[in-house]
């Protein structure tokens, strides 16, 4: 439908914005402000969590005040202003400005997904081949933006990129406005005055200020994420709580899967922090030698969920017409696994010379896994969460995601910590990444044990 196309643009420009801020985000520090590696690590851990769990408060918003058509607008006018920030070199302005692009997003992202959602039939094979396709364009603003903000910053400087993504949100923005007959407004959002629009963007504004201080003071960074997790966790099981036997059960099975999708990304988002330090120490060594900037490696990750997206769509059609469907939580291990084997190819890159056979290996499995694990879980939310609760789920599996960003942080702070204390220092990377791979396979095993109760909890 035409409306996909216009949320799939969206979604396409506030990724560009995301990841192309997360991909010189340690780098930035580091050069720019000459932040510590653990301050530096902290903020990229802190920028990926609330990137993820500020959608949950994106949904509250939109179920309860705003409505999606209305917290998609705003965030997006957020968003913008975000990125107009982020030009200036002055800390604390790049600190607000982190904080109101996040918001913004954080209003686009649950409530964009949820609209996907409501495009198709409960059920049907092609509400999770409108999410792959979804997931196809977000990962068209993946590859770019690191090819865009990689090249601005080794030819223009390190603040136009920002500038490239304000205008793409803008073009987006002005699209989905004039789209305005597209969107259906239940009655509670069409009787909501101006004046309660402007109340909600101002209390808005001041949520960026607030979310400011902790990126300009990383030390308070931990307390305040326990506190937005522990909020958010307390209102998830109390809004559960009031349903009956079988939507709470579905419920409750919907967030211990968030729970162990999560350690998906601890892993993957590794690419941000061990990763890139990784690549932009190793890369010039091994048989095949290359001094591109380390920030273009980024592009690999999402080129590869491009590439793989049609293979693994037609392959999970074809299944179906053979009756060989494989379920999602199937498809959970399956994400998990390809998630330790990446993480274990960069261990290889490090302990042989096949650096960049190792890096194209470890990129391309951790596609593969985030293209098998997500579409099939969005699909999931979408189909067993109770009406009212559906932009609200969608938040909260963002929610754990965001834990799993804060989580990849705290990994990297260990694993290096540990493997530099008692493993072999000469290969001082590969011990972190197989002291992560080792994690995941042994969440991995947990995951199993707990498929058939999971299953039960689903019926």
């Amino acid at each position: 439908p035409k409306a996909f196309w216009l949320l799939a643009f969206g979604e396409l420009w506030n990724t560009f914005s995301y990841f192309g801020t997360q991909t010189i985000l340690v780098l930035y520090c580091l050069q720019i402000f000459h932040l510590s590696r653990h301050d530096s690590y902290l903020l990229y851990g802190a920028y990926a969590a609330f990137a993820y769990s500020l959608p949950i408060l994106g949904g509250i918003v939109a179920d309860r005040f705003l409505g999606s058509k209305n917290a998609i607008v705003i965030g997006s006018s957020l968003n913008i202003i975000g990125n107009l920030i982020l030009m200036s070199f002055h800390h604390y302005l790049f600190c607000l400005g982190l904080a109101t692009s996040l918001i913004g997003l954080g209003l686009y992202k649950s409530n964009s997904t949820h609209l996907v959602g409501e495009l198709y039939q409960e059920g049907s094979i092609k509400k999770e081949r409108g999410f792959t396709l979804l997931y196809l364009s977000i990962n068209i603003g993946g590859v770019l933006s690191p090819l865009v903000y990689g090249l601005m910053v080794y030819t223009i400087g390190w603040n136009f990129g920002f500038l490239c993504s304000a205008l793409g949100i803008l073009i987006s923005l002005i699209l989905f406005i004039s789209n305005n007959r597209l969107w259906i407004e239940n009655q509670k959002t069409k009787l909501l005055k101006t004046s309660a629009k402007v109340f909600s963007f101002t209390g808005l504004c001041l949520a960026c200020l607030l979310l400011s201080l902790p990126f300009y003071k990383p030390s308070s960074i931990n307390y305040l994420i326990v506190l937005i997790f522990s909020v958010s966790i307390i209102y998830l099981i109390s809004a559960i709580r009031k349903y009956k036997a079988q939507a709470r059960n579905r419920l409750v099975a919907l967030l211990l899967i968030s729970f162990f999708g999560m350690f998906y990304f601890a892993a993957g988002l590794q690419v941000g922090t061990t990763v890139t330090l990784f690549i932009q120490e190793k890369i010039h060594q091994g048989i095949i030698k290359t001094h591109l900037p380390a920030s273009i490696f980024s592009t690999l990750y999402p080129l590869f969920v491009l590439l793989l997206a049609p293979f693994f769509t037609y392959l999970w059609s074809t299944l179906k017409t053979k009756n060989l469907s494989i379920t999602m939580l199937n498809k959970l291990v399956m994400g998990m696994i390809f998630a330790a084997l990446g993480i274990s190819a960069f261990a290889f890159a490090d302990l042989t010379h096949f650096v960049l056979t190792g890096i194209v290996l470890g990129n391309l499995c951790l596609s593969a896994g985030e293209l098998v694990l997500t579409p099939a879980i969005y699909t999931a939310f979408s189909d067993l969460s109770p009406e009212g609760m559906k932009s609200t789920m969608m938040g909260c599996w963002l929610l754990f995601i965001a834990l799993g960003g804060y989580l990849s942080s705290i990994l990297a702070n260990v694993s290096h910590f540990v493997t530099h204390s008692f493993f072999f220092h000469q290969s001082e990377y590969a011990s972190q990444f197989l002291f992560i791979a080792g994690f995941t396979f042994l969440i991995i095993l947990v995951l199993t044990a707990s498929l058939s109760r999971l299953a039960r909890l689903i019926r």
